[in-house]
């Protein structure tokens, strides 16, 4: 019997560690390897330019990885269960495999396509590589519920067998064993599209920061096993000014659209650290960037309303204020706050910002200061961030907001006292800001308390130049702490802030207002669902 085989490329876009690849090539006559790219659905996406920007250049390497390998992908327009009707008949395809997608969409849209290709009679072969873990044996282990502490999902994960080992790469050898014709037209057929072929305007469109593809993601890798000591070091160095730009180290987006696998960076680390520290054990924690990530997607995976409020069971229900003109002002990075709009301004820019930068913007936009529901900042991350997932995206910001995962709602972050002890000099805010670059150190977080002259002298004279602060911090946290008190004195598994604990909270809102900070802020910055050191670092 001929076996002709498509491979579905979607979050695994490499040639490393791609089991269902694997299974596509095993024993088959021919193979092609598939992406299906719907030019309509994509310009009505909530997806920014800079991500499809990073999505197109890892197709791109993709091709050439395999054009190598005598080989080239298929990128087909359209939708999938479209697409593969047509393609069956076309190919004569007997075979379709592709990564599993433990997303309640994912699983919804692999569904009908499975029972699609029984239909045509073709076999279908799904394997697991996008995770570490298998997480539906992960809910099993916990009574049949995901685990909804991060405490509770390392204790279980702790049981497990480690991650299966990564595959190697796929080699010309097998390659040759099922060659696929490539006919001269397949450019005008099968072609990348272009950023305008998508409807975006790339006037003016700054360069790349990062770029997308498994050769940079490989290349990445290796500086990031380079840093031995920091990789194997137990302890979470102090985030310093150059901390806050995007490092030629960073791996977050490369593992969000598969371009590396996160089993490879996970027994390449194992590897590091039982090399350096004598084959020792290695511990949880340092692979604890990793099982966030795992946490967040079993926490989704049986949960269609998981980026969402309404209908959540996991969710408190908070009221929050409906205020389009200041989520704007926030999402554009106009509300005043140099240190907020610094970081605004390079996650639009770059499409990434550090993990304690995300942690500023969301504690401002929520149960910080605006009061704005988390759901609406999701959808900014989930626009312009590289490294967005839906998982992970709408898990974080439940994280932040004190929605879901954690309580401790008294923690806020200052919007001025949080920058100025991460970068004292400012030098971020006049990276991105520069209307802002001849103000003294002394007023670059706080410019309206600069004298009117120094703000002729500096050019930038705050209400005219440079807005004025969009709100009082000091009387909006003590507000909005009071609401969240509110809120979780209603809910019934709530056990309460203690005395102490709230006093402590209140006294840190009396003192001057732009000065706020708040005990416990290490245990949010070591914890928190957006510190994904590894990843980002």
């Amino acid at each position: 019997m001929v076996v002709n085989s498509v491979h579905w490329f979607r979050k695994c876009l490499r040639l490393h560690d791609n089991p269902a690849l694997q299974e596509a090539l095993n024993g088959a006559d021919a193979v092609r390897c598939v992406y299906i790219l719907d030019p309509f659905f994509a310009g009505a996406a909530n997806v920014g330019i800079n991500r499809w920007r990073f999505l197109l250049e890892a197709l791109e390497d993709l091709d050439s990885s395999l054009k190598k390998l005598n080989s080239r992908l298929f990128v087909v327009r359209g939708q999938p269960t479209d697409v593969f009707p047509r393609l069956f008949k076309e190919w004569n395809v007997t075979r379709l495999t592709f990564e599993y997608d433990p997303e309640p969409y994912g699983k919804e849209r692999d569904g009908a396509i499975i029972k699609l290709a029984q239909e045509f009679g073709v076999e279908t072969i799904v394997r697991n590589s996008h995770t570490l873990y298998n997480l539906d044996r992960i809910i099993e282990m916990n009574n049949n519920s995901p685990p909804l502490t991060f405490k509770r999902f390392q204790t279980i994960v702790s049981r497990l067998e480690l991650p299966r080992r990564p595959l190697p790469p796929i080699t010309q050898q097998q390659m040759d064993k099922c060659h696929t014709k490539i006919e001269d037209n397949h450019d005008q057929l099968y072609s990348i599209p272009s950023l305008e072929e998508l409807g975006f305007r790339t006037d003016g469109l700054s360069l790349a920061v990062w770029h997308g593809g498994e050769s940079q993601a490989l290349d990445r890798l290796g500086k990031h096993l380079d840093k031995k000591v920091w990789v194997t070091s137990l302890e979470h160095s102090r985030v310093k000014t150059c901390s806050l730009y995007a490092s030629p180290t960073g791996l977050s987006p490369y593992l969000r659209f598969g371009c590396l696998s996160c089993r490879v960076l996970y027994y390449n680390l194992r590897e590091l650290y039982m090399k350096v520290r004598k084959r020792c054990t290695p511990p949880l924690s340092l692979f604890g960037q990793l099982l966030w990530r795992e946490f967040f997607y079993t926490a989704a995976t049986n949960n269609p309303n998981f980026d969402r409020m309404d209908g959540n069971p996991i969710c408190v229900q908070i009221p929050w204020d409906q205020n389009p003109e200041a989520l704007a002002k926030w999402a554009e990075g106009r509300t005043g706050f140099p240190w907020i709009d610094a970081i605004m301004t390079q996650l639009r820019q770059e499409g990434w910002i550090h993990h304690l930068a995300r942690h500023a913007v969301a504690c401002f936009l929520t149960r910080g200061d605006l009061w704005i529901s988390w759901e609406s900042g999701m959808k900014v991350f989930e626009e312009m961030l590289l490294d967005a997932d839906w998982s992970v995206n709408a898990g974080s910001w439940m994280w932040l907001s004190c929605s879901a995962f954690f309580q401790q709602f008294f923690h806020c972050y200052c919007p001025v006292g949080f920058g100025r002890r991460t970068d004292p000099t400012g030098d971020y805010i006049r990276h991105y800001i520069p209307i802002l670059k001849d103000y003294p150190n002394r007023y670059i977080y706080e410019p309206w308390n600069a004298p009117e002259s120094l703000q002729k002298a500096a050019n930038c004279v705050v209400g005219v130049d440079y807005p004025k602060p969009m709100i009082n911090h000091a009387e909006s946290s003590r507000l909005n702490i009071e609401r969240m008190k509110q809120v979780y004195q209603q809910l019934s598994h709530y056990r309460g802030l203690s005395k102490s604990s709230y006093q402590r909270a209140k006294c840190n809102l009396t003192g001057p207002g732009i000065r706020i900070c708040f005990p416990g802020l290490r245990h949010i910055s070591h914890h928190s669902a957006f510190s994904v050191h590894i990843l980002h670092s």
